[in-house]
């Protein structure tokens, strides 16, 4: 087969590499259909001084409350909309990130249940201080447990 032929070919394969790593691991995560769960996680970015570690109830697979760690308060509804995802919006952003070619996509996934437990996004080489991070601080927990 010639060099051209292999290479056409190759176009039309299955995606390897990271994201097909994240195509599996979204598998397992909805494979087992929690749409009521929570966790608790930090955000990294270059953002306002007020994000804490928190923990995220989400109900119907949409976040309904956030709450300080530190102090048990839940935090208002202008204070994390847009700031912290569901797991699946999680999910979301990573496949984002590749879309948009990001510069450096680092990811860790629970061993087991699938969802991300460690992310750092790097945007643009030449861009300071658009990274962005979550780092999961519990294992994501069923309503029902």
């Amino acid at each position: 087969m010639k060099p051209l032929a292999l290479l056409l070919l190759m176009g039309c394969t299955s995606p390897t590499g990271p994201e097909n790593q994240l195509e599996n691991q979204r598998a397992r995560w909805d494979a087992q259909r929690f749409t009521d769960y929570t966790f608790d996680v930090t955000r990294s970015c270059f953002c306002p001084a007020s994000l804490k570690d928190v923990r995220v109830t989400v109900q119907g697979k949409t976040i309904t409350d956030v709450t300080d760690i530190a102090t048990g308060n839940l935090l208002p509804l202008s204070d994390w909309t847009g700031w912290y995802k569901t797991i699946d919006g999680l999910f979301d952003l990573l496949q984002d990130a590749y879309h948009q070619n990001a510069h450096d996509v680092q990811v860790e996934f629970h061993p087991t249940r699938g969802y991300p437990t460690d992310i750092w996004i790097d945007y643009s080489l030449m861009i300071a201080d658009e990274e962005l991070g979550f780092t999961l601080l519990s294992e994501v927990k069923t309503l029902k447990d």
